[in-house]
């Protein structure tokens, strides 16, 4: 018995060295550098040149925006004295093409202030649409324009009413030529919508209680992304995280794991991850003044969402429980958890949780084998166990 024994532990040990021998590389060896590593690597002067290129374009951002919100300052007190609702509109752009633009634009944002309900509050916005591909007057030495996203300056000690958006958009001038007055076209509506962003919240809501304003400020304000609380609730549909596979939805892991933890945790349903992520920055104290202006960066921007679609959250919860109840909570005095929770009349861990099933399914956490691999293995289990039970008959019998 001993000597079968033996046999059994050595075909084991041999086995496991064949498979290690295939599969692990020899100790010290690079790795081998693959077709998708290339475009990921760059030099140290190339890095350094981006650098100073995203310095020169904050610095940029910093003197245009202030100016942008001067030039602004007569139409908007004319709107006000006439208590008209709606964003003032702006447009950088070529002789050639700034009257056509204004021409197809003006309507497309009285459209999306009207589905937005956009009154007359005490912070008025400006919405400045730049075509141009340079803003320099030497295009040549400095670098182009960002087109990743766009920026925002908000009210301030200098300017309390008034709160300025800028998107860069000559990566849209081809569609915006392709618009033929007074027909719509939906995807300008929709990008005019997002370049709103959180000031479409200063103007349908006014400015935010102290702590919300500190809460997002803190966070970037990540969650004040996109005001899109007049369409239709989300659906599920394919996204960076789940893919359609004929009448299956499947999750595309790699896109998964890309999030921080609390996000993974709360597509698992944990509520206290979920409440975790969404009032991160909630307790940190910061500066009582506000940031002077915000850049906006959607290059990889869901790769950092401590809550899936953390754009759309709060425009969610405007949806849900009205205009009325988000005021309260937006201009509130309470501490964050407390004003949310009221205004959600329910935990806001168990309210996000909720939620998020409305566009994916809960994310299964722990270890979940193939059912092919676990049928597999239980087979070589059962049949090792039938092998070692016909050995012990063999042996009764001699």
């Amino acid at each position: 018995m001993a000597r079968e024994l033996r046999w059994w532990l050595a075909a084991a040990l041999l086995a496991c060295g064949a498979v290690a021998m295939a599969y692990l590389p020899p100790r010290g060896a690079a790795r081998e550098a693959g077709v998708r590593d290339e475009p990921f690597r760059q030099t140290p002067a190339r890095l350094r040149a981006q650098a100073l290129a995203a310095q020169w374009r904050a610095a940029n951002l910093a003197l245009r925006l202030p100016e942008y919100r001067r030039r602004l300052q007569p139409e908007l007190l004319r709107r006000r004295e006439r208590d008209a609702p709606g964003p003032t509109l702006l447009v950088e752009a070529p002789d050639s093409l700034a009257a056509f633009a204004h021409e197809v634009l003006s309507p497309a944002l009285d459209t999306v202030a009207r589905h937005l309900r956009l009154g007359v509050t005490k912070v008025s916005v400006g919405l400045v649409v730049d075509l141009r591909r340079t803003v320099s007057a030497n295009p040549a030495e400095t670098p182009t324009q960002d087109f990743a996203g766009p920026a925002y300056l908000f009210p301030d000690s200098s300017d309390r009413t008034t709160c300025v958006a800028l998107i860069p958009a000559w990566l849209w001038t081809g569609t915006l030529l392709a618009v033929k007055p007074p027909a719509r076209n939906p995807r300008v509506e929709d990008w005019l919508r997002s370049g709103l962003g959180p000031c479409a919240f200063y103007a349908a809501y006014g400015a935010p209680g102290k702590g919300v304003r500190r809460w997002l400020t803190k966070r970037g304000y990540d969650l004040a992304g996109s005001p899109a609380w007049d369409g239709a609730p989300p659906e599920r549909r394919e996204s960076f995280v789940m893919y359609q596979d004929g009448t299956r939805w499947r999750w595309s892991w790699w896109s998964v794991y890309r999030f921080p933890v609390t996000a993974i945790a709360c597509l698992g349903g944990r509520t206290m991850s979920c409440e975790a992520a969404v009032l991160w920055g909630a307790e940190e104290t910061t500066d009582d003044s506000p940031p002077q202006f915000l850049e906006s960066d959607t290059r990889g921007w869901w790769r950092s969402q401590r809550v899936l679609y953390s754009d759309r959250y709060l425009a969610e919860v405007a949806r849900e429980v009205g205009h009325d109840r988000f005021l309260r909570f937006w201009s509130s005095t309470e501490p964050v958890d407390t004003a949310l929770a009221i205004a959600l009349k329910m935990p806001v861990g168990e309210w996000t949780e909720r939620w998020q099933r409305r566009f994916v399914p809960r994310l299964p956490l722990g270890a979940a084998p193939p059912t092919s691999s676990a049928a597999l293995g239980i087979l070589l289990a059962g049949l090792a166990v039938v092998a070692v039970a016909l050995g012990a008959v063999r042996r009764q019998v001699r």
